[in-house]
């Protein structure tokens, strides 16, 4: 246990130099990576890579990360929500650095690694099966409501989708299998506030009591104003500044006075 505590003290001081190994030496990667320790969505005790591999469920064949290098956010992001309720461990990488070194290094012992912020996340294997909540009827006014979204933001978004990630929240946003991921793209524009945005896929929770109320009252609701309300909570939740926080206030009341 000394030793460990010990070993944790120096990675807090000289980790993210070793990482730079990773996105510098490729000949070294084999030696570096069963160096790394990281916190997780179980614990704040620091793992290594092979005691992640030990915790991962049977049918499980990648190794979930979350970038981000604010702690707090990644801890709170609606973005962790199934990996939690399924008992399914994720990595958080919090040094700026750990973008960069992962577009070096693919995988760690045949298992590659997948962040949970960028493109698709089947989970269909090692998932807990659970009822579905929604009808017939209730599955065509949440279609209505991805309609709805899909034309009003067709401009500002990829996609809209049934979230496979959300358990407790309403909604969020996702990178693009083929595009940047959301913190690599946040870190481009820090150094250079030219880096396009990329469009997002826009994910819902079709047992969210807000989604579901939406879907039901869309006759009643003006599209545009209900649609970029839902792109501001989800802009909200990743951490992101509004360009327009005023009009989010007043769609947001607006939808509150009429319903």
């Amino acid at each position: 246990i000394k030793e460990t505590d010990t070993y944790i003290k120096f990675w807090n001081n000289f980790g993210s130099v070793i990482k730079e190994g990773l996105y510098e030496f490729n000949d070294y990667h084999d030696k570096i990576l069963p160096l790394l320790r990281f916190q997780t969505s179980e614990s704040e005790d620091y793992i290594s890579l092979d005691n992640y591999l030990s915790k991962m469920k049977s049918d499980q064949k990648e190794i979930y990360y979350f970038a981000n290098t604010d702690k707090e956010h990644i801890k709170n992001s609606p973005q962790l929500e199934t990996f939690i309720a399924n008992n399914i461990p994720v990595l958080f990488m919090t040094d700026a650095v750990d973008e960069f070194w992962l577009q070096n290094v693919e995988k760690f012992k045949e298992k590659y690694f997948k962040s949970i912020t960028k493109g698709k996340v089947d989970l269909s294997k090692i998932k807990i099966k659970r009822d579905k909540k929604n009808n017939k009827k209730n599955n065509l006014k949440i279609n209505d409501l991805i309609n709805v979204l899909k034309k009003e933001l067709e401009d500002k978004i990829s996609s809209v989708i049934i979230s496979d990630r959300l358990t407790k929240s309403p909604i969020l946003l996702v990178a693009d299998e083929s595009s940047m991921d959301i913190n690599m793209e946040k870190l481009m524009k820090i150094h250079n506030k030219s880096t396009p945005e990329s469009k997002k896929i826009l994910e819902i929770n079709p047992d969210h009591p807000m989604i579901i109320k939406l879907s039901e009252t869309l006759t009643k609701i003006n599209h545009k104003k209900l649609s970029n309300l839902l792109l501001d909570q989800a802009n909200i939740l990743d951490g992101n500044t509004l360009s327009n926080p005023r009009n989010y206030i007043e769609s947001l009341t607006d939808l509150f006075i009429k319903n």
